[in-house]
């Protein structure tokens, strides 16, 4: 076999430094995950790097040596309730966590089965393999190269017309709705967890118990700011399809705004959604009411099905309706002239048909426009400023209380508890934080560096006041490498962890750096570069002074022994 990469499972032709993805062979993987290498099921799988961790279990890139295939391989770990010693890969149960440890198995079992039997929906993940080892149990993922749909809308301009994502969305749909006929729940669909394929196609990842995907359970949750649904929230809430609609629509809501909905908690105490007036314009309505309708805080009143949700976004009981209107047209005609009707000719029939039904379409579209059923839970964004300033005060000042212009304050470089304490008793605005942090050259770690609408911007109240969105700065996105040789591995450890590294070591001997210290940067890298944001950072720990080889010596054997007298 060749000499795959612990990082990328691709051939390193020999190299330390894999060639494909950066990744050192000398890395190690401490406990309790599995080290890297190890091998699974009687030697047919070998586990690489781990990719991510929840409450329940945690995900390695791995190889299966039978289909000489890329795969992932979750292993089941429920936080808190196991050990693994160093030198073994067994999962030892806590004392008096049997019962529990043995019953959230079977469930993971039992999702991840099911999961398997469903191998004919291209929609989802497919789980290629389920087997016990080291006192757990693994699920083995098909591994395919995709993009995440976040990363997706991101390179498509930050958002996607709805020509363009009806075609992608509807497979997953009919997906859906097949998950659904077995009583199937996600629960944590989110950008996060859809990927576009090599071919242009969505697929759902990231299944899990329902353990992790309500507060108040037996593990910890795993929840999805903007995409779970309130009852998430609710220790005894009812997890459904609805819950799932929830997040689907949520996810749809992201893909042609830009941005999630607000937090489903806060959501609660005020229902409306951010929508630009350019998006809400290119949108059909019949997309924005159905969305409006899936994001319902209160479940009874939220689409309780994925086929009535697949209908409402094909429009199909509008088109319906439109031909009830056109067939009631034909029947009513008055006796006489339905025997001159029949006499017509099929194209004249066909055009007076679609004379009627853009008649009708136009009529309703327009009245649509005019009244708008769904007033009050879009809040839409107005972001042209006025062309005129009536009461032309200094910059600094803003309007009175009773104006209809407003000036958005200023909240560049404040942290996001400094920005909701000055907002705290305002009844003119609202301030939300955005779901996506920002990189900025400019603006610290944690402090906001942008606003929508910008910062001391005349923009019109509305109805409802002022809506701003802050985004928190990530600090900037190339970091430099901080001094580490000769520092202590845990100190070097937290201090590249709080620029934001993901640190890997390696071990290796040394004549001048003590044991513990780090010897210095493994690869081509060194003190002073800059590496992105959330790059792997490789550092070499010493492990002294390299032992000298034993040298032989003789030993006579003496018998002390004495007979009994």
């Amino acid at each position: 076999m060749a000499d795959l990469c612990y990082g990328c499972m691709k051939d390193t032709h020999g190299e330390k430094i894999c060639p494909h993805c950066g990744f050192s062979q000398d890395t190690e993987q401490y406990s309790p995950f599995l080290p890297l290498g190890a091998s699974l099921e009687n030697d047919r799988y070998m586990v690489g790097k781990m990719l991510d961790k929840r409450s329940d279990s945690v995900r390695y890139i791995g190889y299966d040596k039978k289909t000489e295939k890329i795969v992932c391989i979750r292993e089941f770990l429920p936080e808190g309730l196991f050990s693994r010693s160093e030198n073994s890969m067994a999962v030892t149960v806590n004392k008096g966590c049997g019962k529990k440890f043995n019953a959230l198995k079977q469930r993971f079992t039992k999702c991840y089965q099911t999961i398997m039997d469903m191998s004919d929906n291209d929609s989802i993940v497919k789980i290629e393999n389920i087997f016990q080892d080291n006192n757990t149990v693994y699920a083995v993922e098909e591994k395919e190269d995709t993009i995440a749909f976040e990363e997706y809308v991101k390179r498509s301009g930050g958002h996607l017309d709805w020509e363009v994502l009806r075609p992608l969305v509807k497979p997953l749909l009919e997906g859906m709705i097949q998950l659904e006929e077995k009583e199937v729940h996600h629960l944590g669909i989110c950008p996060d967890n859809i990927v576009v394929t090599a071919d242009g196609k969505l697929k759902l990842t990231g299944f899990a118990m329902s353990t992790v995907r309500q507060k108040g359970r037996s593990l910890p949750p795993q929840l999805f700011s903007g995409c779970s649904a309130p009852e998430q929230y609710d220790e005894d809430g009812e997890l459904d399809t609805a819950t799932d609609i929830y997040g689907f629509c949520a996810t749809l809501f992201f893909a042609v705004t830009g941005q999630l909905p607000v937090d489903a908690v806060k959501r609660k105490e005020d229902g409306r959604l951010l929508m630009s007036t350019n998006v809400a314009k290119k949108l059909p309505p019949f997309v924005i009411k159905t969305l409006a309708k899936g994001l319902q805080t209160e479940k009874s009143e939220r689409i309780h099905s994925f086929k009535d949700l697949a209908e409402q976004l094909s429009a199909t009981p509008t088109v319906k309706a439109m031909q009830n209107e056109i067939s009631k047209t034909v029947d009513f005609a008055p006796e006489g002239d339905k025997a001159n009707t029949k006499q017509m000719s099929n194209f004249k029939m066909g055009v007076i048909a679609m004379m009627i039904a853009l008649v009708v379409f136009g009529g309703l579209g327009y009245l649509w426009y005019r009244t708008y059923p769904l007033d009050g839970m879009f809040d839409v964004e107005h972001t042209t400023e006025s062309s005129t300033n009536p009461e032309n005060l200094p910059e600094d000042s803003t309007y009175s209380a009773d104006s209809e212009y407003f000036r958005v304050p200023d909240f560049i470089g404040k942290t996001w508890d400094e920005a909701k304490a000055i907002s705290l008793n305002s009844e003119e605005y609202s301030i939300y934080k955005a779901i996506e942090e920002d990189f900025s050259d400019t603006i610290p770690q944690g402090q906001i560096c942008k606003q929508t609408p910008d910062a001391k911007k005349t923009v019109s109240r509305g109805n409802d006041g002022v809506s701003i969105t802050c985004t928190i700065s990530k600090g900037a996105q190339y970091r430099e490498l901080p001094k580490v040789a000769n520092v202590n591995k845990d100190v070097a450890t937290e201090s590249l962890a709080s620029q934001h590294f993901i640190v890997n070591s390696t071990l290796g001997y040394s004549d001048t750096v003590p044991a513990g210290n780090v010897i210095g940067y493994s690869g081509n890298i060194k003190e002073g570069d800059k590496q992105e944001y959330g790059s792997v950072v490789t550092i070499n720990v010493s492990l002294g002074k390299k032992p000298e080889k034993a040298t032989e010596q003789s030993f006579t054997y003496v018998d002390e022994t004495r007979p009994i007298q």
